[in-house]
Protein backbone atom coordinates (compact mmCIF):
# COMPACT_ATOMS: atom_id res chain seq x y z
CA UNK A 1 0.00 0.00 0.00
CA UNK A 2 1.00 3.74 -0.58
CA UNK A 3 2.58 5.55 2.30
CA UNK A 4 0.28 6.78 4.82
CA UNK A 5 0.65 10.51 3.70
CA UNK A 6 -1.45 9.53 0.45
CA UNK A 7 -5.08 10.72 -0.98
CA UNK A 8 -5.90 7.80 -3.04
CA UNK A 9 -7.62 9.09 -6.90
CA UNK A 10 -10.34 6.41 -8.02
CA UNK A 11 -9.69 5.10 -11.07
CA UNK A 12 -6.77 6.97 -11.85
CA UNK A 13 -3.84 4.98 -13.71
CA UNK A 14 -0.01 5.65 -14.42
CA UNK A 15 2.07 5.72 -17.64
CA UNK A 16 5.34 3.85 -16.72
CA UNK A 17 8.45 5.02 -16.01
CA UNK A 18 10.46 4.67 -18.90
CA UNK A 19 7.18 6.73 -20.97
CA UNK A 20 7.57 9.22 -18.61
CA UNK A 21 11.04 10.01 -18.89
CA UNK A 22 11.25 9.97 -22.88
CA UNK A 23 7.76 12.42 -22.63
CA UNK A 24 9.60 15.14 -20.03
CA UNK A 25 12.96 15.13 -22.48
CA UNK A 26 10.48 15.69 -25.86
CA UNK A 27 8.78 18.20 -23.43
CA UNK A 28 11.03 19.64 -21.26
CA UNK A 29 12.17 23.39 -23.01
CA UNK A 30 8.48 23.90 -23.33
CA UNK A 31 7.41 23.36 -19.96
CA UNK A 32 10.71 24.12 -17.43
CA UNK A 33 9.42 27.74 -17.63
CA UNK A 34 6.34 26.90 -16.08
CA UNK A 35 7.24 24.51 -13.55
CA UNK A 36 10.48 25.61 -12.72
CA UNK A 37 11.48 27.00 -9.52
CA UNK A 38 8.21 26.58 -7.82
CA UNK A 39 6.98 24.24 -4.79
CA UNK A 40 5.28 21.11 -6.40
CA UNK A 41 2.36 19.20 -4.83
CA UNK A 42 3.18 15.39 -6.25
CA UNK A 43 0.58 12.73 -7.78
CA UNK A 44 2.46 9.42 -7.09
CA UNK A 45 2.34 5.98 -8.05
CA UNK A 46 2.91 3.17 -6.21
CA UNK A 47 2.38 -0.24 -5.59
CA UNK A 48 -0.43 0.26 -8.50
CA UNK A 49 -2.25 3.03 -7.07
CA UNK A 50 -2.03 6.44 -8.00
CA UNK A 51 -2.25 8.94 -5.05
CA UNK A 52 -1.86 12.82 -4.00
CA UNK A 53 1.25 12.60 -1.92
CA UNK A 54 0.37 15.98 0.09
CA UNK A 55 3.76 16.51 1.58
CA UNK A 56 2.73 14.92 5.08
CA UNK A 57 4.43 12.19 4.70
CA UNK A 58 8.22 11.05 3.65
CA UNK A 59 8.56 10.57 0.13
CA UNK A 60 11.37 7.54 -1.61
CA UNK A 61 15.05 8.63 -1.48
CA UNK A 62 14.75 12.13 -3.01
CA UNK A 63 16.99 12.65 -5.99
CA UNK A 64 20.47 15.09 -5.63
CA UNK A 65 18.42 16.89 -8.95
CA UNK A 66 15.33 17.45 -7.26
CA UNK A 67 15.77 20.15 -4.86
CA UNK A 68 14.11 20.80 -1.58
CA UNK A 69 12.74 23.81 0.22
CA UNK A 70 11.61 24.35 4.00
CA UNK A 71 8.71 25.92 4.78
CA UNK A 72 6.73 26.84 7.36
CA UNK A 73 2.73 25.41 7.19
CA UNK A 74 -0.48 27.40 8.20
CA UNK A 75 -0.91 25.11 11.51
CA UNK A 76 2.49 26.51 12.46
CA UNK A 77 4.72 23.78 11.56
CA UNK A 78 7.60 23.11 9.31
CA UNK A 79 7.49 21.09 5.80
CA UNK A 80 9.26 19.93 3.13
CA UNK A 81 8.48 21.19 -0.90
CA UNK A 82 10.42 19.78 -3.76
CA UNK A 83 10.95 21.67 -6.64
CA UNK A 84 12.73 21.69 -9.96
CA UNK A 85 14.52 23.78 -12.26
CA UNK A 86 16.20 21.54 -15.23
CA UNK A 87 15.39 18.26 -16.95
CA UNK A 88 17.48 15.79 -14.43
CA UNK A 89 15.00 17.18 -12.00
CA UNK A 90 11.98 16.07 -13.91
CA UNK A 91 13.34 13.25 -14.38
CA UNK A 92 14.23 12.73 -10.94
CA UNK A 93 10.39 13.37 -10.28
CA UNK A 94 10.07 10.34 -12.90
CA UNK A 95 12.38 8.14 -10.02
CA UNK A 96 10.32 8.98 -7.47
CA UNK A 97 7.19 7.52 -9.12
CA UNK A 98 5.59 11.10 -9.70
CA UNK A 99 2.71 11.27 -12.46
CA UNK A 100 1.35 15.17 -11.81
CA UNK A 101 2.86 18.04 -11.31
CA UNK A 102 0.88 20.72 -9.77
CA UNK A 103 2.83 23.90 -9.26
CA UNK A 104 2.09 26.83 -6.72
CA UNK A 105 1.23 30.18 -8.06
CA UNK A 106 4.61 31.53 -6.33
CA UNK A 107 7.84 31.11 -7.08
CA UNK A 108 10.53 29.55 -4.14
CA UNK A 109 12.05 32.46 -3.75
CA UNK A 110 9.25 34.20 -2.61
CA UNK A 111 6.38 32.14 -1.58
CA UNK A 112 4.47 34.17 0.10
CA UNK A 113 3.71 36.18 -2.64
CA UNK A 114 2.07 35.15 -5.80
CA UNK A 115 3.50 35.64 -9.76
CA UNK A 116 0.83 34.09 -11.20
CA UNK A 117 -3.11 33.92 -10.35
CA UNK A 118 -5.07 30.83 -12.15
CA UNK A 119 -8.83 30.95 -13.43
CA UNK A 120 -10.78 27.49 -13.20
CA UNK A 121 -13.78 27.34 -15.41
CA UNK A 122 -15.53 24.08 -15.08
CA UNK A 123 -18.54 23.94 -17.08
CA UNK A 124 -21.41 21.49 -15.87
CA UNK A 125 -22.25 18.45 -17.99
CA UNK A 126 -25.09 20.34 -19.74
CA UNK A 127 -22.44 23.15 -20.72
CA UNK A 128 -21.38 23.25 -24.31
CA UNK A 129 -18.00 23.86 -24.76
CA UNK A 130 -18.50 26.37 -27.38
CA UNK A 131 -19.80 28.28 -24.71
CA UNK A 132 -16.69 27.74 -21.90
CA UNK A 133 -14.72 28.96 -24.80
CA UNK A 134 -17.11 32.26 -24.98
CA UNK A 135 -16.71 32.26 -21.24
CA UNK A 136 -12.68 32.48 -21.50
CA UNK A 137 -12.89 35.63 -23.82
CA UNK A 138 -15.22 36.99 -21.98
CA UNK A 139 -12.71 36.90 -18.61
CA UNK A 140 -9.77 37.76 -21.08
CA UNK A 141 -11.58 41.31 -21.82
CA UNK A 142 -12.59 42.10 -18.16
CA UNK A 143 -9.09 41.22 -17.71
CA UNK A 144 -7.24 43.63 -20.05
CA UNK A 145 -9.61 46.28 -18.72
CA UNK A 146 -7.23 45.51 -15.63
CA UNK A 147 -4.28 46.17 -17.88
CA UNK A 148 -3.55 42.41 -17.46
CA UNK A 149 -2.73 39.84 -20.34
CA UNK A 150 -3.96 36.32 -19.55
CA UNK A 151 -3.24 33.11 -21.41
CA UNK A 152 -5.80 29.83 -21.88
CA UNK A 153 -4.37 26.39 -20.98
CA UNK A 154 -6.53 22.73 -21.14
CA UNK A 155 -6.25 20.57 -18.36
CA UNK A 156 -6.59 16.93 -19.67
CA UNK A 157 -10.31 17.23 -18.61
CA UNK A 158 -13.09 19.74 -20.07
CA UNK A 159 -12.28 22.83 -18.47
CA UNK A 160 -9.92 25.48 -19.12
CA UNK A 161 -7.67 27.26 -17.07
CA UNK A 162 -7.37 31.19 -17.68
CA UNK A 163 -3.77 32.24 -15.93
CA UNK A 164 -2.64 35.71 -15.12
CA UNK A 165 1.11 36.64 -14.68
CA UNK A 166 1.47 39.45 -12.18
CA UNK A 167 3.86 41.58 -10.11
CA UNK A 168 4.62 39.92 -6.82
CA UNK A 169 3.55 42.88 -4.76
CA UNK A 170 0.65 41.43 -2.65
CA UNK A 171 0.04 38.48 -0.95
CA UNK A 172 -2.44 35.08 -1.32
CA UNK A 173 -5.83 36.98 1.05
CA UNK A 174 -5.08 39.54 -1.46
CA UNK A 175 -4.54 37.57 -4.47
CA UNK A 176 -7.78 35.41 -3.81
CA UNK A 177 -9.98 38.65 -2.88
CA UNK A 178 -9.18 40.23 -5.97
CA UNK A 179 -9.66 36.95 -8.16
CA UNK A 180 -13.22 37.00 -6.63
CA UNK A 181 -13.90 40.42 -7.78
CA UNK A 182 -13.10 39.58 -10.87
CA UNK A 183 -14.85 36.18 -10.95
CA UNK A 184 -18.39 38.40 -9.75
CA UNK A 185 -17.68 40.81 -12.64
CA UNK A 186 -17.58 37.49 -15.11
CA UNK A 187 -20.79 35.94 -13.56
CA UNK A 188 -22.56 39.61 -13.40
CA UNK A 189 -22.24 39.12 -17.77
CA UNK A 190 -24.83 36.09 -17.30
CA UNK A 191 -25.52 35.31 -13.96
CA UNK A 192 -28.20 32.19 -15.28
CA UNK A 193 -25.28 30.93 -16.60
CA UNK A 194 -22.27 30.97 -13.88
CA UNK A 195 -21.95 29.62 -10.31
CA UNK A 196 -19.34 29.95 -7.49
CA UNK A 197 -20.88 26.46 -6.30
CA UNK A 198 -18.26 23.49 -6.90
CA UNK A 199 -21.82 21.12 -6.98
CA UNK A 200 -22.68 19.11 -10.02
CA UNK A 201 -26.01 19.68 -9.52
CA UNK A 202 -25.71 23.64 -8.82
CA UNK A 203 -23.78 24.01 -12.62
CA UNK A 204 -25.50 21.24 -14.33
CA UNK A 205 -26.06 23.81 -17.43
CA UNK A 206 -23.84 26.36 -15.78
CA UNK A 207 -19.98 27.27 -15.73
CA UNK A 208 -18.18 26.98 -11.90
CA UNK A 209 -16.12 30.13 -11.96
CA UNK A 210 -13.52 28.69 -9.01
CA UNK A 211 -10.67 31.00 -7.63
CA UNK A 212 -9.84 28.68 -4.88
CA UNK A 213 -6.81 27.84 -6.69
CA UNK A 214 -5.42 30.98 -5.23
CA UNK A 215 -4.10 30.46 -2.02
CA UNK A 216 -0.83 29.75 -0.07
CA UNK A 217 -0.11 25.81 -0.84
CA UNK A 218 -3.35 25.79 -3.49
CA UNK A 219 -1.88 24.74 -6.80
CA UNK A 220 -3.07 23.81 -10.00
CA UNK A 221 -2.14 21.16 -12.72
CA UNK A 222 0.76 22.32 -14.40
CA UNK A 223 1.33 22.95 -17.97
CA UNK A 224 2.27 20.31 -20.08
CA UNK A 225 2.24 17.79 -17.00
CA UNK A 226 0.44 14.17 -18.08
CA UNK A 227 -3.78 13.74 -16.21
CA UNK A 228 -3.42 10.22 -14.34
CA UNK A 229 -6.48 9.25 -16.51
CA UNK A 230 -6.23 6.49 -19.22
CA UNK A 231 -5.11 7.52 -22.90
CA UNK A 232 -3.05 9.95 -20.95
CA UNK A 233 -3.89 13.48 -21.35
CA UNK A 234 -1.38 16.20 -20.68
CA UNK A 235 -2.45 20.27 -19.73
CA UNK A 236 -1.87 22.08 -22.78
CA UNK A 237 -0.88 25.81 -23.05
CA UNK A 238 -2.90 27.35 -25.70
CA UNK A 239 -2.43 30.55 -27.40
CA UNK A 240 -5.64 32.97 -27.86
CA UNK A 241 -5.77 31.77 -31.69
CA UNK A 242 -5.83 28.53 -30.99
CA UNK A 243 -8.52 28.25 -28.80
CA UNK A 244 -10.58 30.44 -30.73
CA UNK A 245 -10.57 27.92 -33.86
CA UNK A 246 -12.00 25.22 -31.61
CA UNK A 247 -10.64 22.39 -30.23
CA UNK A 248 -11.07 19.45 -28.46
CA UNK A 249 -9.93 19.85 -24.78
CA UNK A 250 -8.93 15.96 -24.27
CA UNK A 251 -6.95 15.55 -27.58
CA UNK A 252 -3.03 16.89 -26.12
CA UNK A 253 -1.85 13.73 -25.10
CA UNK A 254 1.89 12.03 -24.03
CA UNK A 255 1.77 10.67 -27.22
CA UNK A 256 0.40 13.38 -29.24
CA UNK A 257 1.62 16.89 -26.95
CA UNK A 258 0.62 19.15 -29.80
CA UNK A 259 -3.01 17.45 -30.03
CA UNK A 260 -4.27 15.30 -32.58
CA UNK A 261 -4.85 18.05 -35.57
CA UNK A 262 -2.09 18.71 -38.19
CA UNK A 263 -3.55 21.72 -39.42
CA UNK A 264 -3.52 23.72 -36.31
CA UNK A 265 -0.40 26.00 -35.60
CA UNK A 266 2.30 24.75 -33.46
CA UNK A 267 4.10 26.84 -30.95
Amino acid sequence: MPTLATKPIPGAVAPSGQALATYWRKVARKALPYLSGRPLKLVRHENGEVFYHENRGPLPSIPNAVHQLTIRKRDGTEGVRVWIDDLPGLLGLVDIDVVEIHPWGARVDDIERPDVLVFDLHPGPEVDFGWLIETAFKLRHILRQESLTSWPKTTGLNDLHIYVPIERSFGWDMARAYCKMIAKRLAATAPERYTFSPGVEARRSRIYIDVLRNGRGATAIGPYSPISHPGFPIARPLKWAELEEGLDPTAFTMDHPNGLRTDRHQD
